[in-house]
């Protein structure tokens, strides 16, 4: 398994595999605004994106992509985990959890004050791999929205 930093060079196949992730998020297919979507997050460098590719066959096996924030308070950056998905058909093959090595590595790279994520109540699974890699549920803070 290679865990690559994409580009444009993977911008075809990357949208492939963040259409069916939209799609498995009760989405409706939309191949070429996935791709208009990540060309822009990939030439304006508003998105870091590294992608799971089957050594063999050079399937897209799974992605996490990754938005820069920043702490005022610490004066550092900061990374939000945005989007994780392992395509169904190699889940259980440890795809995730060598995302987010990559991910606490290009932390530390990239002196980040801290990584960030949200995931859903239920998802009884993410919770215990992110936290066996050593996120800490924040219960000190709640966090709200406007649309």
């Amino acid at each position: 398994m290679l865990i690559q930093q994409c580009t444009n060079h993977h911008l075809s196949r990357l949208a492939e595999i963040f259409n069916d992730y939209r799609i498995h998020f009760k989405q409706e297919s939309d191949l070429i605004g996935s791709t208009a979507f990540l060309e822009e997050r990939l030439m304006k460098n508003q998105a870091v994106i590294f992608v799971a590719i089957d050594e063999e066959s050079e399937e897209y096996m799974g992605f996490t992509l990754l938005y820069p924030m920043f702490s005022s308070l610490k004066t550092k950056s900061t990374w939000t985990l945005n989007d994780m998905f392992i395509s169904e058909k190699f889940r259980k093959f440890g795809i995730a959890s060598k995302l987010l090595e990559k991910v606490k590595e290009f932390g530390a790279e990239t002196d980040a004050q801290w990584i960030t994520l949200k995931t859903g109540t239920e998802n009884l699974k993410a919770q215990a791999l992110y936290e066996k890699f050593g996120f800490k549920k924040d219960e000190g803070h709640f966090y709200y929205y406007l649309e």
